[in-house]
């Protein structure tokens, strides 16, 4: 005995089987699962309505079926396949065995189709526009031209007026083709068309669905030439505005309810192990209204059996203020309390939300289940963090029980080819238009999501890198630092070893060259000569051994050196030096002496060597935390103009090894070095060095 309603409503029904579309957002497909709800309903089997599962070319599953445990497939071929080949057959068996599949729209071989029978209907068409308004130019603006339901229609059309045709050359046919069957491109189409042709030449316009229709119609009625105006049309599908007194379009209804019935009877039967036909058709039929030519239709309002126009209007505002609540979402948790006032609005009790942990092009095996909610209450002990199979996920949220009259959907959120995750969720039969509606909005902001999350971790990992890199470089910095100084330290030791040099051989050679001289020179003219001159040279060396090594800086001040080093520059060329002090002067380290020395001793020398100034002012302050060394001429300044060719050489002095010197020596003190200079505005050199602690002193 087979069970009844009452004694199955409440418990786990005896089957689970999935029907595979695209996406309940437009009539044709919406229809369709009503009517297997309806059959579900009334058989006992746990319906879900799985949308947007595959690819798009073509769709074969890739796939959630097996996570779900169903017990059979149907499949909608008119929608899902591009074409109704062996190949295409088999591999959709292959993607689902053993699990059995009905193909609803398009006759599948070995697989039993339910399809409807349209072509009797599209002849009744044709002969009422040729019969009884004797039209006799057709214009046919239909869907893909390798789509299934395409082809069946524009051949059917095709078959008809070529007979026409052979018997009167009266009758002529034009075929345009569309990428979909939409408003939009029914509106392209139409637009070509009438640009090609500004003056009308045909009688008629067979739209391939009226979806198109509607586009076509947008069009002729509003820019299109005047002679277009009112052109008469007709559809195919019978969709709700079709109905309409605005539209009235004569249109070829197909059983789209009875095809969603009829699937689920042949599964049941199926399952049951009871024979099935192959293939079952069932007839569409012609529907006359005013587009045509007639007259007389009106809509008879009372027999509609959508939700009433208020409730679908609140519904779409609904769907409006949540995709704009999400439209700004940075994290998953700003979509939580919008997504639940808008489940709580259409009465959407039982729902659950997964997300893979990136976007990925194939369903993964893995997910975390970021929300559920079971009659209008979400469940607050769900760990969101938990990476659970698809299986697990499944089978918490399916194990409830289940209202038969209420069949559960399954939503893969998808942005182009990135699949993000799935809602699947129980509404009202006439309602999953818009959850399928909200899903796109949903989709949408968990890209968005996705994207800051990565934006985020990228800005961190380029935070890490440049802590790494900024590491690095400190270290890279302090180990030059020590190369400089150990350059220096050298350098240092080289002009000792110099100025030893110089006194102790060369002076030493001088000195006694000048007393052999001295003996005679009071009689020999020439012998007093030499006397002078080794005289002078002997000075010379001397005062270039001393300033190679100043020796009084290891008993004598800084100020005191350098104001020695401006007598003594000033002695030996003809120009002003002076020297300035200002502030109480501070205790110096060894390394803090001999490097201001060597900066104040290059800084002057450039001056008198380069500049050609008249003055120069060496200058030293102590302020409280720095001590500030300043060398200020009043020559020609540092200008690319002022060195000619034949002094090509000298110009490295300035721009190059002199002031490399004088900057890695302040930056050995932790100092700064700066040039002030302009064309005939002299230069200033500036170095600023920090005092040492007292800590410092006693490292030092």
């Amino acid at each position: 005995m087979e069970k009844t309603p009452s004694s199955w409503y409440n418990q786990i029904m005896s089957y689970r089987v999935g029907l595979f579309l695209k996406y309940l957002d437009e009539e044709y497909q919406a229809s369709i699962f009503r009517g297997a709800a309806k059959a579900a309903e009334k058989e006992g089997i746990e319906l879900i309505c799985i949308q947007g599962d595959g690819s798009d070319n073509p769709i074969i599953p890739v796939s959630s079926h097996t996570a779900l445990n169903l017990d059979g497939i149907i499949f909608l071929s008119s929608v899902l396949l591009n074409n109704s080949s062996d190949k295409a057959a088999q591999k959709l068996k292959d993607a689902f065995k053993p699990v059995p599949v009905v193909s609803i729209g398009v006759q599948l071989k070995d697989i039993p189709s339910i399809i409807c029978q349209s072509e009797t209907s599209v002849k009744k068409e044709l002969d009422h526009l040729m019969e009884h308004h004797k039209y006799k130019k057709f214009l046919y603006l239909g869907g893909p031209k390798d789509n299934h339901d395409n082809q069946i229609r524009e051949n059917v059309i095709k078959k008809v007026l070529e007979e026409k045709i052979k018997k009167s050359d009266k009758y002529s046919l034009t075929v345009k083709n569309g990428i979909l069957f939409s408003e939009s491109d029914g509106l392209k189409l139409a637009q070509d068309y009438c640009n090609k042709n500004p003056e009308k030449n045909i009688d008629v316009i067979l739209a391939g669905s009226d979806d198109m229709a509607v586009g076509i119609l947008k069009y002729i009625n509003s820019v299109a030439p005047e002679s277009y105006r009112k052109c008469p049309i007709v559809g195919f599908d019978d969709i709700p505005l079709a109905k309409t007194d605005q539209i009235a379009l004569t249109t070829i209804k197909q059983p789209t309810e009875k095809l969603g019935e009829q699937a689920v009877q042949m599964m049941w039967n199926i399952l049951r192990k009871k024979q099935v036909a192959q293939v079952k058709k069932i007839p569409s039929t012609l529907i006359i209204r005013n587009s045509c030519g007639c007259r007389g239709y009106h809509d008879d309002k009372s027999t509609h059996k959508d939700e009433h126009p208020l409730q679908r209007e609140q519904f779409l505002r609904d769907v409006s203020y949540y995709g704009q609540e999400i439209s700004s979402a940075s994290d998953f948790s700003e979509i939580e309390n919008p997504l639940a006032e808008f489940l709580t609005n259409i009465a959407c009790r039982d729902f659950a939300l997964a997300i893979y942990d990136k976007p990925v092009k194939n369903i993964p095996a893995k997910a975390r289940l970021k929300l559920h909610i079971t009659d209008f209450i979400i469940e607050k002990k769900n760990d969101a963090t938990k990476l659970l199979t698809l299986k697990e996920i499944f089978k918490k949220i399916l194990s409830s029980k289940k209202d038969p009259a209420s069949p559960r959907c399954l939503y893969h959120l998808r942005v182009g080819e990135k699949r993000l995750g799935f809602i699947l969720y129980t509404v009202d039969k006439n309602s999953p238009i818009y959850v399928s509606m909200a899903g796109m909005f949903l989709s949408h902001a968990i890209d968005r999501i996705f994207k800051f999350k990565s934006e985020k971790n990228r800005a961190r990992e380029l935070e890490r890198e440049v802590e790494k890199r900024t590491a690095e470089l400190k270290k890279e910095s302090l180990r030059r630092q020590k190369v400089e100084e150990e350059v220096l330290k050298i350098s240092d030791l080289e002009r000792l070893r110099f100025s030893l040099d110089l006194h102790d051989d060369i002076c030493q050679r001088l000195a006694a060259m000048a007393m052999i001289c001295k003996k005679d020179s009071e009689k020999n003219p020439e012998l007093k000569i030499l006397f002078d001159m080794a005289t002078e040279t002997l000075a010379r060396t001397r005062q270039y051994a001393h300033d190679s090594f100043p020796v009084e800086l290891d008993f004598a001040d800084i100020c005191e050196a350098l104001q020695s080093l401006c007598r003594e520059s000033e002695h030996f060329n003809d120009l002003k030096i002076s020297f300035k002090q200002s502030g109480t002067p501070s205790d110096l380290t060894s390394e803090q002496k001999i490097n201001l020395f060597r900066i104040a001793q290059e800084a002057l020398q450039n001056s008198i060597k380069h500049a050609k100034a008249k003055n120069i002012t060496l200058s030293i302050s102590f302020t409280e935390r720095n001590i500030n060394l300043t060398v200020t001429d009043d020559g020609i300044g540092l200008n690319e103009k002022n060195i000619s060719k034949n002094d090509f050489k000298e110009k490295r002095r300035p721009h190059g090894l002199g002031r490399r010197s004088m900057e890695y020596r302040a930056n050995q003190l932790n100092g700064t070095f700066k040039i002030e200079s302009g064309k005939n505005s002299g230069t200033k050199v500036i170095v600023t060095i920090p005092k040492i602690t007292s800590a410092e002193k006693e490292m030092s």
